[in-house]
C-alpha cells in the first residue's frame, strides 16, 4: 500500500537546503521507489532530471531505490499516483538531545547475569569485562549513522575509517559519535574492540539532520555491504543508529526495514521521550515489526532509565545511564553521557561481538533471537520510569558470564582523572 503524507513540512540543513532559484511553495520529501523502478525514469514523469537543482539525493542500491527533493504538493501528488512510488513522505529532521551525568560501568552489566553490586559511585570504581576470547568483533564492519568518528582516537587504533557524510565535513564536530562509536567498538572501553568502524555522517554539528540525509546514508550502508560481502576478511554488516525523530518517518522506516533484509543488522535508539517507543522512528521498528533491534536504556540499579522510551517494540535494554566512552576534542579525550544513544552501542557492539564468535547467526531475525535469548530478566523494574506495557523488561548479555564451550577472559577499564573527562547529557 501506498504511503502519501502532504502535511508535515521538514526543516532541511546543510548541503539539502533548498537553492533560492526553486519555487517558495516547495517543500521537502523523500520518495520510496519499487526495487525494479528506474530513478530517472520517474523524475522524467516531472519533466526534470536527476541533475534538476530540486533532486538533492539518490538511492539507487540493490535493496532500495528512491529520492529526495524540494517538490511542490502538485508534484507531490502526481508522484503519490505513479506505480513504480511506494511512499512519498515529508521528510523529516533527525535530532539527538541532551542532560547530566557521570561514570564507566555497561560493559561489566552487560558480561555478568547478576545486578552489580557497588552502585554508589560507578565513577569512583574501575569495571570488569568478561568476554570470549573467540569473539571482540573481527570481520564485523559497524556503520556508526551519526556524526561522524574522530578516526585517530587513541580507542581505535587504525580500525576506524570515514565512510560518508551528507555534508561536506566528514569529520565530527559533535562528539556524539565518536562516543558511541567507543561504547561500540573502542579498545578498552568497547564491547567489540576488534570490530571495524565506518562513520556515516548524517547528523552536524549541532546533532541535527534530515531524513533524506539518513536516507542517503543508508543508501550508502546498502552499497558497502554489497560490495563488501564477497571478499575474504568479510563477517558481516552492523549499522548503529543512536538518533531519532520527534515523529514517524515512513521512507526512513522502509529504507531501514529493506537495509535489515538485505542481511545488514540494525541497532537503533528507542528514544529519549518517556513515553511508547512505536511513536518515533526509528524506535517503532523493533518488536514484532522487524529484525531491526530497538533499544531502551537502563541505569546501574537495573532500573528502566526515567528518560527511556518503551513498550513492545522495545527490544532489550542496555546501559545508558553515565556511560564513560570516547569523545572528539583530542586523541585521548573521554566524556559520560546518558541516553538510549549510549545504550544503543552496547547492542550494535554485542551483534558484532556475537558475530565473530559464530558467523552462522549472519540472518538478522536468527541474531535478534540469539540477542533475546541471551538477555536476562527477572533484574530490571520499572524504577521512575513511566513504562509503556506490553514489552519485555529484561538487559542484554553477551553470555560470556553462562559460557562452557570457550575460555572466558577479563578486561579491567580504569576511568581516566577528572581532567580527561567531559560530563554532557542525554543523548537521544
Amino acid at each position: 500500500m501506498k504511503s502519501f503524507a502532504l502535511l508535515a513540512l521538514a526543516t532541511s540543513l546543510g548541503a539539502y537546503a533548498a537553492p533560492t532559484s526553486l519555487k517558495r511553495d516547495t517543500a521537502t520529501y523523500d520518495i520510496i521507489l519499487s526495487k525494479s523502478a528506474d530513478v530517472a525514469a520517474v523524475l522524467s514523469q516531472l519533466d526534470i532530471t536527476v541533475d534538476d537543482e530540486a533532486v538533492t539525493s539518490t538511492y539507487n542500491n540493490s535493496f532500495f531505490k528512491g529520492f529526495s527533493g524540494s517538490f511542490s504538493a502538485e508534484q507531490a501528488e502526481k508522484l503519490g499516483g505513479i506505480a513504480e512510488v511506494s511512499i512519498v513522505d515529508s521528510a523529516l529532521q533527525a535530532t539527538i538531545k541532551a542532560t547530566r551525568s557521570s561514570a564507566p560501568w555497561g560493559l561489566q552489566r552487560i558480561s555478568q547475569t547478576e545486578s552489580i553490586e557497588n552502585t554508589a559511585s560507578p565513577s569512583s570504581t574501575s569495571y570488569t569485562y568478561t568476554y570470549s576470547s573467540t569473539a571482540l568483533g573481527s570481520g564485523v564492519d559497524i556503520y556508526i549513522v551519526d556524526t561522524g568518528i574522530r578516526t585517530t582516537h587513541t580507542q581505535f587504533g587504525s580500525r576506524a575509517t570515514v565512510g560518508w557524510s551528507a555534508f561536506s565535513s566528514n569529520t565530527d564536530d559533535n562528539g556524539h559519535g565518536t562516543h558511541v562509536s567507543g561504547t561500540s567498538a573502542g579498545n578498552t572501553v568497547g564491547v567489540a574492540s576488534n570490530a571495524n568502524l565506518i562513520g556515516v555522517k548524517v547528523l552536524d554539528s549541532s546533532g541535527s539532520g534530515t531524513s533524506s540525509g539518513l536516507i542517503g546514508g543508508l543508501d550508502y550502508v546498502a552499497s558497502q555491504h554489497e560490495s563488501r560481502s564477497g571478499e575474504s576478511d568479510f563477517v558481516a554488516s552492523v549499522a548503529s543508529l543512536s538518533l531519532g525523530f520527534e515523529g514517524r518517518s515512513t521512507a526512513v522506516e522502509s529504507a531501514l526495514v529493506a537495509l535489515s533484509d538485505s542481511g545488514v543488522h540494525i541497532a537503533v535508539a528507542a528514544g529519549n521521550d518517556g513515553d511508547d517507543a512505536s511513536n518515533y522512528t526509528p524506535g517503532s521498528l523493533g518488536g514484532d515489526v522487524s529484525n531491526i533491534i530497538s533499544v531502551g536504556a537502563s541505569n546501574i540499579l537495573d532500573e528502566v532509565a526515567y528518560f527511556s522510551n518503551s513498550g513492545p517494540t522495545v527490544d532489550v535494554y542496555a546501559p545508558g545511564v553515565t556511560t564513560y566512552s570516547s569523545y572528539y576534542n583530542s586523541d585521548t579525550a573521554y566524556a559520560i553521557a546518558s541516553g538510549t544513544s549510549m545504550a544503543t552501542p552496547h547492542i550494535s557492539g554485542l551483534l558484532a561481538y556475537l558475530l565473530a564468535a559464530d558467523p552462522s547467526l549472519n540472518d538478522p531475525a536468527t541474531l535478534k533471537a540469539r540477542v533475546k535469548s541471551l538477555a536476562v530478566s527477572g533484574y530490571l523494574t520499572e524504577g521512575d520510569a513511566d513504562v509503556t506495557a506490553g514489552g519485555e523488561l529484561i538487559i542484554a548479555q553477551n553470555g560470556a558470564s553462562g559460557s562452557s564451550s570457550t575460555v572466558d577472559e577479563t578486561e579491567t577499564t580504569q576511568a581516566a582523572s577528572d581532567e580527561e573527562v567531559v560530563d554532557l547529557g542525554i543523548f537521544y
